[in-house]
């Protein structure tokens, strides 16, 4: 009983380790390919001579006379052309003109006549309208119609003349006034064109119908390059080859492979879903742009208003031209380098000139009712005098020696291959830019809290002699160079103008995570 097992067990471990026994065992499925293909209708393979008959040549040159026309008809053809003429058979009149009245020129030219906010309520409108004409059932019909169509496209584009020419030599290119004189050759010289082959025509529904696709070639070029009927008869022999296994067979025996198997896939392209999408995203896109250029130009309009120049001068370090090196790493920005660098300015060109001859008259001559209500506008005048070493502060922190400068100094070579180094540097990045926001966010509280506190005090001046927040109006009015109202005046309007600057930049203290 033993010896039974181990024998059996040894006879088990012989069949797979044996090379004998296998190549037996190949040899037999090779026979039986060989027999299954005999038994066919198609005898297009000689396993005895290792030849493709001439059967074969003759069934691809059929197909190639039939669909020549088709091959010169897409010889040029451009897949998006040929996306958007099936795509425009689908849409109604109404939505051909909402593609219109959503196109960048159309957008631009309302954006003349109406606010962005208007015109964003507008092309939302346009999109709702357009979605509710396209029903489920009108995409997938769409999506199907374009799906056939390229199929047979690419169908009709395999290289019919390549594979054919290898039977006969002097074959000449879609001439087909003579018979052609073909040979039978060996099968390793046509195996790859087959597995080509197969990949192309087995993704075709062979069962679909087909009228929807003729008819559109019909409307191309006004006559159809292939008959339907013709075309039907081609996918009934394909599907007949198909059916009997008979390319898979012929690899099996031309490669000595029994275990090959077809490979292809079914094709579906779903263009309706990524039409819609692209054009909200064009419309989107738009939008953004004209929010750009019309914040640009009042950021332009601002920077001549508060500085008499559209040009500031820019932080040593923390500025554009460092954040483009960081940009170019895959790093992240210096974000707030613009306003940070339009804040710095305005904190010494004005805050400290102006403001501060203001201050020295209503904070330090003036005789307050209370001094606890001049509190407030004293603690946001002496915070704002403050942000400008702040900032030079966080400036030199990106020099070569300052904090953050050496230490992305020293990553900036190896951050394209170590995760970590750029991680590191991306987190100093994101700390300066949080510091920056900081800056910017607590600046900008601070220039509004001044600014009421100062209209408070325009409202008391004017109720004189009567006023209640100071009483000494009229002897502080001889220290202001000129007249003081219109000083208290200038200087309110020179805030709000510069909180209206920061206004049009983002500005948060973001998370890296």
């Amino acid at each position: 009983m033993t010896m039974g097992k181990g024998n059996f067990f040894q006879d088990i471990l012989a069949s797979i380790f044996n090379s004998s026994n296998s190549e037996v065992l190949k040899r037999r499925m090779l026979k039986k390919a060989a027999k299954d293909l005999s038994k066919s209708k198609y005898h297009f393979y000689k396993y005895g001579s290792h030849e493709v008959d001439v059967s074969f040549a003759k069934f691809f040159y059929e197909i190639y006379k039939a669909i020549s026309p088709a091959q010169l008809m897409f010889a040029n053809a451009n897949q998006n052309s040929l996306k958007n003429i099936v795509i425009n058979l689908s849409l109604s009149e109404d939505q051909k003109t909402l593609i219109d009245d959503l196109s960048e020129e159309s957008l631009r030219q309302n954006a003349a006549s109406m606010s962005l906010q208007e015109l964003s309520h507008k092309v939302n409108a346009m999109l709702e309208k357009f979605n509710a004409e396209l029903t489920r059932d009108k995409i997938t019909r769409t999506d199907s119609l374009y799906t056939k169509f390229i199929l047979f496209k690419n169908f009709c584009q395999y290289d019919f003349f390549f594979l054919l020419k290898k039977f006969d030599s002097s074959l000449r290119e879609r001439s087909f006034n003579s018979t052609p004189r073909f040979q039978p050759i060996g099968g390793s010289y046509v195996v790859e064109d087959i597995k080509n082959f197969t990949s192309i025509a087995w993704s075709i529904p062979l069962d679909s119908d087909w009228e929807d696709v003729f008819n559109l070639l019909k409307s191309l070029k006004g006559v159809e390059p292939i008959a339907l009927n013709t075309w039907k008869k081609i996918l009934m022999r394909l599907k007949s080859v198909r059916e009997y296994n008979i390319f898979e067979l012929m690899i099996q025996l031309i490669t000595e492979d029994p275990g090959y198997r077809e490979n292809y896939k079914t094709e579906e392209y779903h263009i309706m879903d990524d039409f819609i999408l692209e054009i909200r995203k064009t419309a989107e896109a738009t939008l953004e742009q004209l929010q750009s250029e019309q914040r640009a130009g009042k950021v332009d309009n601002l920077l001549s208003e508060i500085f008499e120049s559209s040009s500031v001068e820019p932080l040593h370090y923390y500025n554009e031209e460092t954040s483009s090196v960081y940009e170019n790493k895959k790093l992240l920005s210096l974000t707030y380098a613009a306003p940070l660098s339009y804040l710095r300015s305005f904190l010494l060109d004005y805050v400290k000139k102006d403001v501060r001859e203001l201050s020295d008259i209503l904070l330090v001559r003036a005789e307050w009712s209370s001094q606890q209500l001049a509190k407030p506008m004293s603690e946001a005048y002496h915070q704002m005098i403050e942000f400008s070493s702040e900032i030079t502060a966080l400036d030199e922190k990106f020099s070569d020696s300052g904090e953050f400068g050496s230490k992305i100094k020293m990553l900036l070579p190896r951050v394209e291959r170590d995760r970590e180094g750029k991680n590191i540097a991306k987190m100093v990045i994101n700390d300066a830019n949080n510091e920056a926001a900081r800056i910017i966010l607590a600046s900008r509280q601070n220039f509004v809290a001044y600014a009421k506190n100062l209209k408070m005090l325009l409202e008391d001046f004017v109720k004189q002699p009567r006023s209640e927040l100071i009483r000494n109006w009229k002897a502080l009015d001889t220290f202001a160079e000129g007249n003081l109202k219109q000083k208290c005046i200038d200087v309110y309007k020179k805030l709000f103008a510069f909180v209206s600057l920061l206004q049009n930049f983002d500005i948060e203290i973001s998370d890296l995570n």
